[in-house]
């Protein structure tokens, strides 16, 4: 890992989003407006390509680094398909094909997917694509195959997310893709690090979470003085706290695993972690918060909804947790101990 690469990351995110991403620009998307400006300046600060490889047009950067982009945007709400795009093109070109520019949509074609790719043609369907009506083309992932398909060469059913971004149906029928390949990947891998992208942006969105709390209990007074100095909001807002301090613990030990190995542990628990809290964090910050917290006018639910959706995203808390299970059981007994100090799978 090259800190001082990803520091540089790190401080373009932060003030790139902090300066563009404003209430209007995240209500916007809600209501159809594309923000294209702010697209814009994200792919020619080389964000959405972070860990592409410079030989194929990229910044040259990690996963790792991807990752802590995608934690910057998840502490801004920031209303892009960040994830898709930088997961799709760096997939696309470890796969020896050529990204194509422009927002991406990420389709993953696991076992009980009908999404299938043979002889650069894809066909079947798939529900909940993030920003599949918003993207030039869709990244397919399955059977060891990897695809590129124009959007419009594939049928979508518009839709949002409880968050108000386009989530979208796509069905394939037998849609010719501009590039396919051997993917450096299984689905399997996609599907762990399209996860690993959630539980990082879930981090970044319940860190500013516990700022925006944490502030409002401080300026709100009741009965001559700060909430803040309250015995019982200082519990919750500590329980609040705790969660989010052990979710952005596991996702950055997941993302820094992930880039030093194989990190399939530490993404199945940092997404496991990131969604058994994503209720309590939302639900603390909202009772906190009382009715200001549910007004529309309140940026406090860009980031609860947001939670509650990505906590969804590429397999659920129960999914992820009965998955590192099942691994955790066919080592035995004898390996649970050394696997979780270890924060790998040991036989």
């Amino acid at each position: 890992m090259d800190t001082d690469i990803r520091q540089m990351f790190v401080d373009t995110a932060a003030r790139l989003f902090s300066e563009q991403v404003t209430r209007d620009v995240v209500n916007g998307l809600e209501k159809g407006t594309w923000p294209a400006d702010l697209w814009k300046q994200v792919e020619e600060a080389g964000l959405a390509w972070a860990a592409v490889p410079e030989s194929a047009g990229g910044a040259g950067g990690s996963i790792g680094d991807l990752m802590a982009v995608l934690r910057e945007a998840g502490r801004n709400a920031v209303p892009l398909p960040l994830a898709e795009t930088g997961l799709g093109a760096m997939m696309v070109a470890q796969s020896g094909l050529t990204p194509p520019v422009g927002p991406l949509a990420l389709v993953i074609g696991d076992a009980g997917s009908s999404v299938r790719i043979s002889g650069g043609r894809v066909t079947g369907s798939a529900k909940r694509v993030p920003f599949a009506s918003i993207a030039g083309h869709i990244v397919v992932v399955a059977g060891g195959e990897i695809a590129v398909v124009a959007a419009s060469n594939a049928r979508i059913a518009t839709g949002q997310s409880h968050a108000g971004e386009p989530y979208d149906d796509v069905t394939f029928e037998n849609a010719v893709a501009v590039a396919a390949g051997k993917s450096s990947v299984s689905a399997d891998r996609a599907l762990q690090l399209a996860a690993l992208a959630r539980a990082n942006q879930m981090a970044g969105a319940a860190e500013r979470v516990l700022a925006i709390v944490t502030q409002y209990s401080k300026e709100r007074v009741q009965f001559g003085r700060s909430i803040s100095t309250f015995q019982a909001v200082q519990h919750m807002l500590a329980d609040m706290a705790t969660h989010i301090a052990a979710t952005s613990a596991a996702a950055r030990t997941a993302a820094y695993d992930a880039e030093d190995g194989d990190g399939s542990f530490s993404i199945m628990a940092a997404k496991t972690q990131a969604g058994e809290a994503a209720n309590r964090i939302c639900a603390i910050a909202h009772q906190s918060m009382g009715a200001m917290g549910y007004t529309y006018e309140h940026t406090l639910h860009h980031y609860t909804r947001r939670l509650w959706v990505w906590r969804r995203d590429y397999g659920s808390e129960t999914v992820w947790a009965t998955r590192l299970g099942q691994a955790l059981a066919r080592g035995g007994a004898d390996s649970i101990w050394a696997s979780m100090t270890a924060s790998r799978l040991v036989a």
